[in-house]
């Protein structure tokens, strides 16, 4: 319990905000360690309060896990050129970013993307209870063609890895209708950030709006790229010049343990 409380304070340190918001993301911290020690039991829809927000997921794993990897990390922040950025979620999960959005840029529009229906459920009930204005959500995963695709998951309803790829998302198949983020952006004029966390699905994005010429729509990316799944032949240089071509700078964070592993590598695609 002191190695947890000590972690949860250097934790608490590293989050960006006021004394008093620190002090607050301490008790969050040290709340939900609690809850998903004491409350094992997966897919019964829990909730957790923080930042005056209220989210819904269905274990408190789940919960912590993405309040440390888009809150204390800030793997998501960017610097936009409008007090009203416009941002689109693919994969958007339980809605954990939305909400980190919301509270750096609260008159942004957001358009948010999640193929699974049991996170999209509870995406919908967190919006609808904090009364989040001008979101937009929708239950399709994102392909490079308009067609019905196979979703894997697991045990786990509300698991971070479900995924076109049944390798990567569990033994469970769901089919989900799949839709071209290029249709979306055709009437859009600018978009300010695409933030995407797809699992496996970001190569057949990219590729569609490339493809489309849609991808200098967008000011900046930041994707997550899952590279070496199930030993895959590495494409990672393909997919770095598609944005070289289009213009685009980036920053890699990634670390690995063992040659060959399987890494998520996030990358963010700015102008400069």
């Amino acid at each position: 319990m002191i190695t947890t409380l000590f972690y949860n304070l250097r934790n608490s340190k590293r989050f960006k905000g006021t004394y008093s918001e620190k002090v607050s993301t301490f008790f969050t911290l040290t709340r939900l360690k609690i809850k998903s020690k004491l409350f094992k039991k997966r897919n019964v829809v829990v909730s957790e309060s923080f930042f005056n927000y209220k989210i819904y997921g269905y274990d408190y794993d789940t919960i912590n896990h993405l309040f440390n990897e888009v809150f204390i990390s800030n793997q998501y922040y960017f610097q936009p050129s409008s007090p009203k950025p416009l941002i689109i979620d693919c994969g958007a999960n339980i809605g954990m970013a939305v909400l980190y959005f919301k509270r750096l840029f609260p008159d942004s529009k957001i358009i948010a993307f999640e193929a699974n229906p049991y996170a999209f459920k509870l995406l919908e009930k967190t919006i609808q209870f904090n009364k989040i204005n001008n979101v937009e959500l929708h239950h399709v995963a994102l392909y490079d063609k308009e067609t019905e695709v196979s979703f894997f998951i697991g045990d786990n309803i509300g698991t971070l890895v479900g995924s076109i790829r049944k390798e990567r998302g569990g033994s469970s198949e769901l089919q989900i209708q799949a839709q071209k983020l290029s249709d979306y952006l055709k009437d859009i004029g600018s978009v300010d950030l695409i933030k995407m966390d797809v699992e496996g699905a970001e190569i057949n994005i990219v590729h569609d709006l490339f493809e489309s010429s849609c991808i200098n729509k967008v000011k900046e990316y930041i994707i997550e790229y899952h590279h070496n799944m199930n030993e895959d032949k590495s494409r990672l240089s393909s997919f770095l010049q598609k944005f070289e071509l289009s213009g685009f700078s980036y920053n890699i964070k990634a670390t690995f343990t063992n040659l060959n592993s399987f890494q998520d590598v996030l990358i963010h695609f700015y102008r400069k």
